[in-house]
């Protein structure tokens, strides 16, 4: 008694959290009469953004040069209050598909994505096949520096670059090509992965591939602090019925350190590997497996979900929280850790309010954000979208601790968006404060929770509010109980638990608070 009192003492705290109006600093629709998908946004070093992703318009909109062919790479420099400084368009006179850009060291840009052009428009080389990786180096105003065609007789395309510390680039992708064309690394499987290293100025100095041995998809990379690679990618056919997360470390040369596969019994699709600040790895995804094998709780409604996995740094699973509502949760297009320690999640939903979900759909697929804490309990959450889709694209954390989030819309003036459509889609940009509104919160300053430490019932006093959804997680993030009530001041009964720490957080429609407690 005495040992858990002390723990008490030492840990216990409240965390408030409420979800008001969403504060929106500006936003901008820009685009062109035919379809503008956004790909990804990153803060450039002078306070303004880079907005990257394919067009087909020509010009029309915000639009100022025609397609080349089919579709095209169309990135647009905008200032830090979403001001269009300039924009270019780069293609052939077939087809491309922008999946990668970043800032350089030199002030300039690197784009990567799919070609399967040949000589025309900016395209310097034919393609070597169906389409082929094409990589672009851009100085600060978007003229090109030089550009590579990297390729063998089948598909390729790249999903990700990074800088890497001599000064060159990492490219990483799809690849379905034997060896031929310039592709030099045996193939592994059907489809496998693909990494390319490019010295400063464009020159290939050694490729290496990696796979499942059958089918390996949607190969992206992200640079970890010992110099080395995290590779993220979707592994098809590890059974005859469903797909698994795989995971890849290597070093700096390109050479395999550990790998792993994580998966459940249904379908699951990996978005996103990063570093965190403790050396380990945050791993974001979609999923509608089951409690099965590495997942530890059950699809909701059977639907796909964020799965949310945080790992050590050799690859084994820490915690992992499977939030969603009852339709489909779509891909994650960013997680990024927040100066809190904990995790900013953005991908899309068309949900309605049910499970993890407090806010119904605004049309169709909306972005939806889900801020969870260190160890993935949800802390607050945010709808955002018209009356149509929006999908794809990147929030980020900017340098002022606000959030610009991007993607693609083709919603016209409706819930939260406040210009119409150009044409199909466009890019949509907002920028927002940190928490998207979440400010005081006196909805959980009304509230207290007793006896602490607790044996077996928990009172919850709430006034006059009444609490929609009880959840009790573990310490180390794990969910133990869900219980849905409609009731004021519930008691909640925990004699069944483990002696240790947990928290309680507590759903009153779209406000959540969260708080400790101690089991004796």
């Amino acid at each position: 008694m005495k040992t858990i009192t002390t723990l008490f003492a030492l840990l216990l705290f409240v965390f408030t959290i409420h979800a008001q109006e969403r504060i929106i600093q500006w936003q901008k629709t820009i685009g062109g009469s035919g379809d503008d998908n956004l790909t990804i946004m990153i803060e450039t070093d002078d306070g303004g953004f880079l907005a990257s992703g394919t067009s087909d318009s020509d010009i029309s909109g915000e639009k100022t040069e025609d397609s080349r062919g089919l579709n095209d790479y169309w990135i647009l420099k905008i200032d830090e209050n979403g001001n269009i400084e300039w924009q270019k368009t780069y293609g052939g006179s077939d087809t491309e598909v922008l999946s990668s850009a970043l800032q350089t060291t030199d002030g300039g840009y690197i784009l990567g994505g799919f070609s399967s052009s040949n000589i025309s428009g900016e395209k310097t080389e034919d393609s070597y096949g169906f389409g082929d990786f094409w990589a672009l180096k851009l100085d600060s105003a978007g003229a090109i520096e030089w550009q590579k065609t990297i390729g063998g007789i089948g598909q390729d395309a790249i999903y990700s670059i990074v800088e890497t510390d001599d000064g060159g680039y990492m490219l990483a992708g799809d690849s379905a090509s034997p060896i031929s064309g310039n592709r030099t690394a045996p193939q592994i499987g059907f489809h496998d992965i693909l990494l390319v290293k490019l010295d400063a100025a464009g020159a290939i100095e050694w490729q290496n591939s990696f796979g499942s041995g059958l089918e390996t998809r949607w190969s992206k990379l992200e640079k970890t602090n010992d110099g080395g690679f995290i590779i993220s990618a979707t592994k098809w056919g590890i059974t005859s019925t469903h797909e698994g997360f795989l995971i890849i470390k290597i070093d700096a040369s390109g050479n395999q350190v550990w790998d792993k596969i994580i998966q459940g019994n249904k379908s699951d699709w990996l978005s996103k590997t990063k570093q965190t600040s403790d050396g380990g790895y945050i791993v974001a995804g979609i999923s509608n497996s089951d409690a099965v094998a590495d997942k530890t709780e059950n699809a909701i409604n059977g639907s796909m979900d964020y799965w949310i996995l945080k790992l050590d740094e050799n690859g084994n699973i820490v915690w992992q929280n499977t939030i969603g509502g009852d339709a489909s949760e779509g891909n994650v297009n960013a997680i990024d850790q927040t100066e809190d320690g904990g995790y900013l999640v953005q991908g899309y939903s068309n949900s309605n309010i049910s499970g993890d979900k407090t806010e119904n759909s605004n049309g169709e697929l909306d972005f939806w954000f889900v801020k969870i804490n260190s160890i993935g309990i949800i802390e607050w959450q945010n709808t955002i979208g018209g009356e149509g889709n929006e999908y794809g694209g990147s929030s980020i954390q900017t340098t002022d601790g606000d959030f610009i989030t991007a993607g693609s819309s083709n919603s016209n003036i409706s819930g939260d968006k406040t210009e119409n459509s150009r044409g199909g889609y466009d890019y949509w940009i907002i920028k927002h404060d940190s928490t998207l509104g979440v400010g005081e919160n006196t909805f959980a300053t009304t509230m207290s929770i007793y006896p602490n430490p607790v044996s077996n019932i928990l009172q919850i006093n709430t006034q006059d509010i009444t609490i929609n959804q009880i959840n009790i997680y573990s310490v180390l993030g794990s969910r133990v109980r869900q219980l849905d009530v409609e009731a004021v001041s519930p008691t909640v009964d925990v004699s069944s638990l483990a002696s240790g720490v947990y928290y309680v957080q507590l759903y009153s429609g779209k406000n959540v608070a969260l708080k400790k407690f101690v089991k004796e």
